[in-house]
């Protein structure tokens, strides 16, 4: 459709349909019946919702981007050495980075606060092509009183 619409406005513009039909690369009779079509073609884009409207983003800040990459290279390194990664340990892991690196970027300390939730990692595993990582489940064996020790040793 934006081809077609692109090939509109270059004949609108004066330009010949034998060049535009040559810098796609089709026939200058299809250009007719693009050209035919106009007034169908040209309701149809009105009507459609743009592409770019519907997708919904979030752009990441500086501590964000920079605790993921840090996060990802220990992960790699964790599974290198065979140590089993939990999607708990993972998730105190990259809060812990995270916080760490808004003390070294104060211009970026304000916001809403991270919060390294179930959607957040299973986007970052996509974010960082980690689609082979295995994450050990502990809900049902979880030790909850070595747990709230453990950020004390660590």
């Amino acid at each position: 459709m934006e081809t077609k619409v692109k090939i509109i406005e270059r004949v609108e513009q004066g330009e010949k349909m034998v060049d535009i039909a040559r810098s796609y690369n089709m026939n200058h009779s299809t250009n007719g019946m693009i050209l035919k079509n106009k007034d169908k073609i040209m309701e149809h884009v009105k009507s459609v919702v743009p592409m770019m409207s519907t997708i919904i983003s979030k752009k990441h800040g500086k501590v964000m981007e920079e605790m993921e990459k840090l996060l990802s290279v220990w992960m790699q390194d964790q599974q290198q050495h065979q140590v089993p990664l939990s999607l708990m340990l993972i998730q105190e892991k990259a809060k812990s980075l995270y916080e760490d690196l808004k003390k070294k970027h104060r211009e970026e300390s304000e916001g809403s606060p991270f919060n390294a939730s179930h959607g957040w990692f299973h986007r970052f595993k996509t974010r960082a092509d980690l689609h082979n990582v295995k994450v050990s489940g502990e809900a049902a064996s979880a030790d909850t009183v070595a747990a709230r020790q453990f950020p004390e040793m660590l």
